[in-house]
């Protein structure tokens, strides 16, 4: 149950890690851009779904003869990646935009 749920949290953390780094990004707490942001996000959505793959691949019986189910973790982790990220990205440069003309207005 334990390899589960870590497979998992490892599959989830890079939008959830892209979405909390750019909304402190947005309150002044990070200093770095939201490009830079999201391309340490992509490395980490890749290489976190493999390792969650290989986690469970680790912990499962010896008398097991398929691991498919485990690598569904990579695929499914890939494409969770995929899809959150860009479209995250894409908001949050919406939002990055709107703020710089607010501001050059007020100016």
């Amino acid at each position: 149950m334990f390899a589960f749920l870590l497979s998992f949290i490892l599959m989830c953390i890079a939008p959830l890690l892209h979405i909390i780094s750019c909304t402190l990004r947005f309150k002044k707490r990070v200093r770095i851009s939201i490009a830079a942001i999201t391309l340490v996000c992509l490395v980490v959505g890749v290489v976190f779904p493999i390792l969650a793959s290989y986690i469970d691949i680790i912990n499962l019986p010896s008398n097991t003869r398929c691991a498919t189910g485990s690598v569904g973790f990579a695929i499914l982790g890939l494409s969770i990646t995929i899809t959150a990220i860009p479209i995250s990205t894409i908001i949050f440069f919406i939002i990055a935009d709107d703020r710089r003309r607010k501001a050059a207005l007020n100016t």
